[in-house]
């Protein structure tokens, strides 16, 4: 009897190591962002953005450095995947090689990102709705200028007479907002235009497109600058 049940729990060990060493599946649900971002894995590729299941709406978009099998990803979309996630026995892929694959079950949503729309070079065209023909702001050196980039959530551009960058804080259909803004630090004879220009940016809280036009609003739905598309 002790010699049948010494046999039966090594059987037991025998059978829990070969199951721990197995091929693992499970199905998760991916957001894919609309565009792709360049990003350093074996070396300069380009990246899928996405975020998991169970993460919040605020947090960012990870690269992903992977494929997802039978996938065709479309620019300027964004899905909703359901994906199988399979965990590969270490003991059986090569050293270089990944030990999770990826491969496409359904799509359960794919929708147009109308925030792409923002993705441009944008003119200044007036400061709190005075336009920039006005004998007021007739000395400035140089129009301003916004250039947004939706995938890299960062702007840039010219206030007139210093070159700024910054950040993209939040953005939806509707809302943006801009953070860690900088800028080169010329002085030039007229700083009015510059001034508000950088002022009104600090401020933006909502934003709207008509066409070829972009208004930039603060929380109170007042209008701050308004832009023309260049590009």
């Amino acid at each position: 009897m002790k010699f049948l049940v010494s046999c039966f729990l090594v059987l037991l060990t025998v059978n829990a190591c070969g199951n721990a060493s197995e091929d693992s599946t499970k199905t998760v649900t991916f957001y894919v962002n609309s565009t792709t971002v360049s990003c350093e894995g074996a070396g300069k590729m380009q990246c899928l953005q996405i975020k998991k299941e169970d993460a919040t709406a605020s947090s960012d978009w990870i690269n992903f450095y992977g494929t997802i099998k039978g996938f065709e990803f479309q620019q300027g979309y964004r899905y909703k995947l359901s994906v199988e996630e399979t965990q590969l026995d270490p003991s059986k892929v090569p050293a270089d090689a990944a030990t999770v694959t990826y491969t496409l079950v359904e799509v359960l949503e794919k929708k147009q990102d109308p925030t792409l729309q923002l993705h441009d070079i944008w003119s200044l065209q007036s400061i709190g709705g005075m336009s920039l023909e006005s004998d007021r702001y007739a000395a400035s050196k140089e129009t301003p200028r916004l250039e947004i980039f939706v995938a890299e959530k960062r702007i840039g551009g010219t206030n007139g007479c210093n070159n700024f960058f910054g950040t993209i804080e939040s953005l939806s259909e509707t809302n943006i907002s801009f953070t860690k803004m900088g800028s080169t630090k010329m002085m030039c004879p007229n700083m009015e235009i510059p001034n508000l220009f950088t002022n009104a940016l600090a401020e933006t809280a909502t934003y709207k497109i008509e066409k070829l036009y972009l208004y930039l609003y603060d929380t109170s739905g007042n209008e701050l600058l308004k832009f023309i598309k260049v590009d």
